[in-house]
């Protein structure tokens, strides 16, 4: 087994606008593009019917909540940004990178700014990577801390969480207080929620399980390969989630994303563990509308006190 790498948070740059000037970016030009010439090129890219991610839809008037990147060919450089994008995603590109040593394929971070209510994050235009058997999960031997927390000790923002929720939602002193707190989302839109029954999946979870750096979205779109012979994986994109969750979380996650030949063949077994968990409390915002329509004609007791069997 390969040694535990540790992790630095000191290391970590926290400033609002960074600029990586150790990055490869730095040897060839002398700064990055501003957040105005990014909205620009985004808009010449639209008016060019040209999309980076077929996905996003660019509205020239707003609102930018995720609109598709930008990318500056002649730079190599490729800008994810937007009302929704985050430096801790930035955050963790940059500490993959450094504590890990290109043992995880990553686009290189070269800086971030925040403009209004936008961040903008720049970054490596991918062109080459290793194989799918060297990546495994190796970011995973990042240890540091004994909390639930985002990269650098912040809020949680893994989309498994309401984010309704984010802004209580941790650093947690401990695997236990996360899942106390976790739980009781469940309860949270009714009154007096405290006098509800324990949701019944809360036994399911370890209280002494590890805490591990976790890239929290490992879904097949966000690994992108090479259709050479054998395929290479190019990288590992979309770190926004990523932070310090339970050992578990990455392959519980990994299979509440997607439930088809993915899920079935290539991501480890989950053994069982939490899943019943993770479906149940995993699809707040479906179980949240379904507990508030029947609050309407019942008694609170009457609607949380779920047999295990319900979810299963």
């Amino acid at each position: 087994m390969d040694p535990p790498v540790l992790f630095d948070l000191s290391a970590i740059p926290t400033d609002p606008n960074f600029d990586n000037l150790s990055s490869t970016f730095f040897l060839r030009h002398k700064e990055l593009p501003s957040p105005q010439a990014v909205r620009a090129q985004i808009l010449a890219q639209h008016n060019t019917s040209i999309s980076f991610e077929e996905r996003k839809i660019f509205y020239p008037d707003g609102p930018y909540m995720e609109p598709p990147p930008a990318v500056f060919e002649d730079m190599g450089l490729f800008v994810k940004w937007g009302n929704l994008a985050s430096i801790m995603e930035g955050q963790s590109l940059y500490a993959v990178r450094r504590f890990l040593q290109g043992a995880v394929p990553v686009p290189e971070i070269y800086g971030w700014r925040t403009d209004a209510r936008q961040t903008y994050l720049y970054m490596e235009r991918i062109r080459g990577g290793g194989t799918l058997e060297q990546v495994g999960m190796t970011w995973r031997r990042m240890t540091a801390f004994v909390f639930a927390a985002s990269v650098v000790r912040a809020l949680v923002r893994d989309r498994a969480i309401s984010d309704m929720y984010w802004l209580d939602a941790g650093p947690f002193p401990s695997v236990k207080v996360f899942h106390d707190w976790f739980a009781f989302l469940f309860r949270r839109p009714f009154p007096n929620g405290h006098l509800i029954p324990i949701e019944p999946f809360r036994q399911d979870l370890c209280d002494n399980s590890g805490i591990l750096f976790t890239q929290g979205d490992l879904h097949r779109s966000n690994i992108l390969v090479m259709t050479t012979d054998p395929p290479k994986v190019v990288a590992i994109v979309d770190w926004e989630q990523a932070g310090w969750l339970p050992e578990y979380w990455e392959v519980l996650k990994a299979h509440y994303t997607v439930d088809d030949e993915w899920s079935k063949k290539y991501l480890p077994p989950d053994y069982g563990l939490g899943h019943g968990y993770m479906r149940s409390l995993g699809l707040l915002r479906i179980i949240y509308g379904v507990l508030i329509s029947e609050w309407r004609r019942r008694d609170p007791p009457s609607i949380i006190a779920l047999s295990r069997k319900t979810f299963e």
